[in-house]
């Protein structure tokens, strides 16, 4: 019963209130308690008088509580108007009784001015002595005394929200959420492994398709998402029953819910009807994020595959019952109370973490670096932001497996009403030399398959005879950026005349002549991307051993990936890393997977394809190719991006997978012609694809707060990826600087992806410095 509209009966022994109810109480008033509030309950074991309100009990206030346990703080009743006390006596007397039971603070009485005069009246009459009255006041006016009252300062509310929200208070929240998580059952389900063999379905019943909760999931795996109503007719569920059929898990949860018993926790019975016939069909990972005692009613719950508790609603509660669901962190919970026969109180599967877990999402401080000192991202985003170095960009930090910062700042237009998300896809542009190409041949390093001290006409044996000189071309030097290649071709000049695509080669539509897509509404003729291979092949070679910057290389080393694998490069990588790895945004044709309204638009092209470019790679050699190409075409989200990194710093190990040995990484990560290697004048700082700081005081991709160890890329679009062994930290930063034209240099001009490097790692030191000092 709830004691706003009856009267609960607590049918307890006094033996067990005093082992187990009373046990908090005696402990805190020991530790020196200050209040008490009395609430509406009717408990035999400590008062004898039926249907009588503890509120109005001497037995219980006076003599349990001041007496037996020593309370002599100030004594506070429940609300007496609730239900539970007001159908006990009328106004007045009830209040006179909670005085009489030893209550010194008479909380919401239905009349007052009844109530203070028949107060007054038993005064009067000597029922209630005067020396209880000047006591129970001078109870008050201590406390007035203790709490400052008599040196009031009106509080000062601006930014009393931050004030009372700080950062260690929102790490010991979330901390409780996580600790509090309660996996009741699982069947072998949990922790979910192998995202690249099940097909797996999120299906949220009282949200919107793609909320909160399947955003989270989608950071670990790629999952078909549904919704539906939390009351469906029946030939609704009966279609919605028949599409999940297909899936191998359904990850089932329900939303929308409440801590009122009466609305039954928002989750109505046919909900829970619903799921039992679901949890019949497939097998079924359920998340209850509410209270448990709804599942007294949760029929055949038993035969789910897993059931988990996060037993509130709200973003910290979905993201780490997320992470808790693909192993990203672990469960301990137990079930506080008996929710069923089959759910009862202390039970609870331990989910331990496995090696090498999925990468997690924290909040700084748990891995001892400060909030604040990460606060001058924000500065130097909100600075890019106003000189409108970019319209949007994402932030992303992570250190050791766990990503302490993910934030998108801005529009993904300066015109558009939206803000940016977490979840929108950015165009990599060079960040897919190392993040496709580079991944690719460090697998097939790996296997043995190609060694980079050989010729490529070691392997692509068609090049002679028509190109001998790049036959001659050793892949290390390519992989360098030092084998003569120019930087690049821009043949797409050839494909416009009088400022109009060339209409024998273009049409607005795709058809049997026209199939590649080289932006919305641009289809050009298979032939031409033959064209462009020559083009790039026709362009002069200088002498090897001086380090130009290239697209050429990759274009070439693309080649290469795909006469060893017999496949096409975005096919290959697909099947080795993006989908084992359960990336659901990385990959090149970004529109044949995510809407494309998620992905960010990059420039108004007013050269070449004449059109708004979004969904369609920015490069236009790489669009000329359709999209994929060894140098260009992958889009990405920071997280996906933040999975490779982290596999890497893990040395070619993720969840428990293994893609390439350590020295692999340690080999194509590690600077390839530095001083002492090769002559004075002649220092290369590129690794195996992977490009290197350079030395101290000199101007290059990275801060110098960064190891020599560090590696990474920059794309043009505006994107970076960076991530240092020394300190196991992964930096990323995406944005489309390019929208609405290339020729916005701000994002270099203000130095904004270096600065914000800077602080992420002196961040990071100021945690390791703390840990020495230790």
């Amino acid at each position: 019963s709830d004691s706003h509209f009856g009267l609960p009966l607590i049918a307890q022994t006094r033996a067990r209130l005093d082992s187990l109810e009373l046990y908090p109480f005696e402990r805190m008033v020991a530790e020196g308690l200050s209040a008490v509030m009395v609430g509406h309950l009717e408990v035999p074991a400590l008062d004898t008088n039926k249907g009588l309100p503890s509120t109005l009990s001497h037995p219980i206030v006076s003599d349990l509580l001041e007496k037996e346990l020593g309370f002599k703080g100030l004594i506070f009743t429940d609300a007496l108007n609730m239900k539970g006390v007001a159908n006990a006596d009328k106004p007045g007397e009830i209040e006179l009784r909670a005085l009489l039971a030893g209550n010194d603070v008479l909380l919401f009485p239905q009349n007052p001015i009844k109530a203070i005069d028949r107060i007054h009246q038993a005064v009067d009459s000597g029922l209630v002595p005067r020396e209880m009255i000047d006591h129970k006041c001078l109870k008050l006016l201590r406390a007035k005394e203790w709490a400052g009252l008599s040196r009031f300062v009106p509080i000062q509310v601006a930014n009393i929200a931050d004030d009372l929200n700080t950062s260690p208070a929102k790490w010991l929240r979330r901390s409780l959420f996580q600790g509090a998580l309660t996996v009741m059952q699982n069947d072998g389900v949990l922790p979910i492994r192998r995202v690249n063999e099940l097909r797996i379905a999120s299906l949220v019943i009282g949200d919107s398709l793609h909320c909160a909760f399947q955003q989270h999931l989608s950071r670990y795996a790629r999952i078909t998402e549904f919704r539906a109503d939390k009351v469906q007719n029946k030939d609704s569920a009966v279609a919605l029953m028949n599409r999940l059929k297909e899936f191998d898990l359904v990850i089932a949860s329900v939303h929308g819910t409440t801590f009122k018993a009466e609305k039954v926790f928002g989750i109505p019975q046919v909900t829970l009807d619903f799921l039992r016939k679901l949890g019949d069909q497939n097998k079924m990972a359920f998340v209850l994020f509410a209270n448990p005692y709804r599942l007294v009613q949760a029929y055949g719950a038993q035969r789910w595959g897993a059931v988990v508790c996060a037993y509130e609603e709200n973003d910290d509660t979905q993201d780490l019952a997320a992470q808790l669901l693909f192993g990203a962190i672990s469960a301990n919970g137990k079930l506080p109370v008996t929710a069923s026969a089959y759910f009862t109180a202390g039970q609870g599967v331990n989910v331990p973490l496995r090696p090498t877990p999925p990468l997690g999402y924290t909040l700084p401080e748990a891995e001892g670096v400060n909030t604040a000192d990460l606060r001058a991202i924000d500065a130097i985003v909100e600075e890019g932001l106003a000189q409108k170095a970019f319209p949007g960009c994402q932030v992303l930090v992570a250190r050791d497996g766990h990503v302490l910062l993910n934030k998108a700042y801005g529009k993904p237009a300066y015109s558009s009403e939206r803000g940016v998300r977490t979840d929108d896809v950015y165009d990599l542009a060079s960040v897919t030399k190392v993040a496709s190409t580079t991944l690719a041949l460090m697998k097939l390093y790996d296997e043995k398959r190609f060694d980079p001290n050989k010729t490529l006409g070691t392997y692509l044996t068609d090049l002679d005879p028509k190109y001998p000189v790049h036959s001659r071309l050793v892949i290390r030097d390519i992989l360098t950026h030092q084998a003569g290649l120019v930087p690049f071709v821009p043949y797409f000049t050839k494909m416009v005349a009088n400022g109009k695509l060339r209409a024998e080669v273009f049409n607005d539509s795709a058809d049997a002549e026209h199939s590649v897509r080289v932006a919305e509404g641009v289809y050009m003729k298979p032939a031409f991307k033959d064209s462009l291979w020559s083009a790039m092949m026709a362009a002069p070679i200088h002498p090897r051993g001086d380090y130009v910057y290239s697209d050429l290389d990759f274009h070439l080393l693309a080649r290469l990936v795909e006469k060893l694998t017999g496949l096409p490069l975005n096919e290959y990588v697909e099947q080795s890393f993006y989908a084992p790895l359960g990336l659901s945004t990385m990959g090149y044709l970004p529109c044949e997977r995510i809407e494309v309204d998620r992905i960010m638009p990059t420039e108004d092209d007013a050269v070449f394809r004449m059109c708004q470019v979004q969904g369609d790679v920015h490069d236009q050699g790489a669009a000329m190719l359709g999209g994929v190409a060894g140098h260009a075409g992958l889009f990405s989200n920071a997280s996906d991006l933040a999975v490779v990194m982290s596999m890497l710093l893990n040395g070619g190990t993720y969840n428990g997978v293994r893609y390439f040995s350590d020295s692999t990484v340690t080999r194509f990560t590690a600077c390839q012609w530095c001083r002492g290697a090769v002559p004075v004048g002649k220092e290369n700082r590129r690794g195996l694809g992977w490009d290197k700081p350079q030395p101290h005081g000199q101007p290059g991709p990275a801060d110098e707060s960064v190891s020599y160890l560090s590696f990474g890329h920059t794309g043009f679009t505006g994107t970076e990826v960076w991530a240092d062994p020394l300190d196991r930290t992964v930096y990323i930063f995406l944005s489309n600087r390019v929208y609405p034209s290339a020729n916005n240099k701000k994002l270099g001009d203000l130095n904004i992806r270096t600065r914000i490097q800077k602080v992420v790692h002196e961040a990071v030191a100021k945690r390791v410095t703390a840990l020495a000092g230790k």
